[in-house]
């Protein structure tokens, strides 16, 4: 039997796993995982993603995903899917602050991972406007970790052009204002938001402000 093969029958003997992650339905997947260990770590969909990534998606039972991640070796929460993203980028992208919280207990590293795009788990919490998960975000990552260094260079000017983008000015300032931010990474759509916001927060209302793109 050559890999595809192999791949999609695993694929097919884990479609109750992959509904029982859908429907947040705890009892059928711990069945599962008592009779097969190797289900915690196994790519259960088309994207390659484990149940973890599945279940912190769906959003349908945050009780699974706290008791599937406590089962889990803390590494295993770094596995990526198709596209390099871990539980924690899912749970960032769809805006599952309470997910998000249970990875980052489990295994801070997490926060520090990067995808096929280079993106942490803070970059998709701002491209998808979700600003409760982006500030808890915030809140626990390290400005200095020495591998990803997550506000310097390349990392804090598309972390603040997402930012921008997503109109979240104030969460502008926190990152501007770091040591390691690096200005000269900005393009100059970037400057002149933040220019404006500042303006204005100064002079009137922050709600007065609207700013389209060309």
């Amino acid at each position: 039997m050559d890999a595809f093969a192999e791949n999609k029958d695993e694929k097919w003997r884990y479609i109750p796993l992959l509904h029982a992650a859908l429907r947040g339905d705890w009892d059928s997947a711990k069945r599962i995982f008592d009779q097969d260990e190797a289900a915690f770590t196994a790519n259960i969909t088309d994207y390659e993603e484990t149940a973890l990534h599945v279940s912190v998606s769906s959003a349908r039972s945050i009780d699974f995903v706290k008791k599937l991640v406590d089962l889990m070796p803390a590494e295993a929460l770094e596995l990526p899917n198709v596209y390099g993203m871990t539980a924690l980028h899912n749970a960032a992208g769809i805006g599952n602050t309470k997910a998000a919280t249970i990875l980052v207990d489990k295994h801070p590293a997490s926060l520090y991972i990067s995808d096929n795009l280079n993106w942490l788990p803070l970059h998709w919490a701002a491209d998808c406007g979700h600003k409760e998960t982006l500030l808890y975000l915030l809140s626990v990552t390290k400005e200095d970790h020495p591998v990803s260094m997550p506000f310097a260079c390349s990392s804090g000017a598309q972390l603040l052009s997402r930012v921008v983008a997503s109109e979240f000015y104030g969460q502008s300032h926190l990152i501007t204002s770091l040591p390691n931010f690096n200005t000269k990474q900005l393009n100059q759509k970037v400057i002149i938001r933040i220019t404006l916001f500042k303006y204005y927060s100064q002079t009137s209302s922050i709600n007065n402000l609207v700013i389209s793109d060309p």
